[in-house]
């Protein structure tokens, strides 16, 4: 059974500052969903106007790197990286892909705020 998350707010942090990334477990209690392999992920931020302006990437070292592909039982970690966008609300998600080809996207997404440099 699908679990949609409505909006996950991340932390605000303040443009220019190190984000400190995020860890994710998916499982499936009733072994009906996340039965293949977990091959990518990518996580989009996108800006008020819905435009992208950053996707980072399982298939680039150093964005995601995803632990666990088992069926059933999927973990990867979106790594810590220097975040510079302008002030302002920041939606993003992330999609997966599993090895059979099925993407699901927008299950995990949210909001992160980012606030002027406090140092500028």
């Amino acid at each position: 059974m699908a679990c949609n998350l409505q909006s996950i707010a991340l932390d605000p942090l303040a443009s220019g500052e190190t984000w400190g990334g995020l860890t994710w477990t998916i499982t499936s209690s009733d072994d009906t969903e996340f039965a293949a392999l977990l091959s990518r992920v990518r996580m989009t931020f996108k800006n008020a106007a819905g435009s992208p302006v950053l996707t980072l990437d399982s298939n680039t070292a150093g964005q995601i790197t995803i632990t666990t592909a088992t069926a059933y039982a999927w973990n990867f970690t979106v790594e810590p990286r220097l975040i510079s966008f302008s002030p302002g609300r920041y939606s993003w998600a992330i999609e997966t892909i599993d090895a059979d080809g099925v993407v699901d996207k927008d299950r995990i997404s949210g909001t992160l705020q980012i606030t002027p440099d406090p140092h500028a």
